[in-house]
């Protein structure tokens, strides 16, 4: 629904255009949670596990500030018995 929103617009989202738009909901509703501005209770909330709805999906943090869960895909390149370089996904 957002690409349609940002296309009405005349704005093409590219590259990380919704990982941007992602990281101001999130900064927005910890702060919400936080009732604060003061960017140590926003961290706080941001690594409380609680889960942020965003454009690109629902994101939480742990303690550290890492994701709880993997969204990427790891490919690796091999040289096949043919000699033809491919990827495959791990």
């Amino acid at each position: 629904d957002i690409v349609a929103e940002f296309k009405a617009k005349n704005f093409d989202p590219e590259a990380y255009t919704l990982y941007s738009y992602a990281a101001v909901q999130i900064m927005k509703q910890a702060a919400e949670k936080a009732k604060s501005l003061d960017p140590k209770k926003v961290a706080e909330v941001m690594h409380s596990g609680m889960t942020f709805h965003t454009v690109i999906g629902d994101i939480a943090y742990d303690k550290k500030g890492d994701r709880t869960s993997v969204d990427y895909v790891w490919y690796v390149w091999q040289k096949g018995d043919d000699g033809k370089i491919t990827y495959k996904q791990m």
